[in-house]
């Protein structure tokens, strides 16, 4: 990608399978920064039906060492802020896994800011003042159920949710508007303050705006609230 000369540098870290490097780039372009891609690989690549092997695999990515070992390969870029971009690998675990993650990427860069998607989805939430939340996740249920939970110990109040199923990227990065509208229709008409929708490989463009028309509520995605939150930490970095 051309260099913008004083752009904010963000280092993303995404999971080896991911496919929307070009939409990231982008999303970061359209916010007057830069995003360099790097890629986290996991021990064994997992049967996208199993819920379970694909729950293991997103945490073996996402674990201190494997982000630590691909955050000190950022240096060369010389990153304003890191963020590792995968919305499971940074919720499953304890519920302060995406802490001890953000921390760990921050030391291994040199001690620039440091995110994970899920705490830019929490920061992006409570940014519009959202509370009663509609959760639209691809994931399959067990999967969903827990960032429902991730979303409910952070002080949210999730009052209906729904789960498309998918376990790969490229099944996840293949659903459109109408299989979120549908998603929306099947988990009932609670009212609610915005609809969330996680994990980096759905596809956002224009999806989440002609959502937001249909269903007449905020939306909030993972990469968008990604992209908005390490440029603002990069942004800090640079006026430093």
């Amino acid at each position: 990608m051309a260099h913008s000369e004083g752009a904010a540098r963000i280092a993303v870290l995404v999971p080896s399978t991911f496919l929307l490097d070009g939409e990231i780039c982008e999303m970061a372009a359209r916010r007057g920064a830069e995003a360099h891609l790097f890629r986290v690989h996991p021990e064994s690549v997992a049967d996208p039906r199993d819920s379970d092997a694909v729950a293991r695999m997103v945490e073996d990515m996402g674990s201190v060492e494997s982000l630590s070992k691909a955050a000190a390969q950022t240096a060369d870029v010389a990153p304003h802020a890191i963020v590792w971009a995968c919305t499971s690998g940074s919720f499953l675990g304890d519920g302060r896994y995406g802490e001890r993650q953000a921390r760990a990427l921050s030391e291994s860069a040199g001690n620039i800011p440091a995110t994970t998607t899920s705490l830019a989805l929490v920061a992006a939430l409570k940014r519009i003042e959202a509370r009663k939340l509609l959760v639209l996740t691809p994931y399959h249920a067990e999967i969903g159920i827990a960032f429902v939970n991730f979303l409910g110990k952070s002080g949210f109040n999730p009052v209906a949710h729904a789960h498309a199923g998918k376990g790969s990227d490229s099944k996840v990065g293949a659903l459109r508007l109408q299989h979120f509208l549908a998603l929306a229709r099947s988990a009932g008409t609670s009212p609610c303050d915005a609809i969330v929708i996680p994990c980096t490989a759905v596809r956002d463009r224009r999806m989440a705006a002609e959502l937001s028309r249909e269903l007449q509520q905020p939306v909030v995605t993972a990469n968008a609230a990604t992209m908005d939150f390490a440029v603002q930490l990069a942004r800090g970095k640079q006026a430093a």
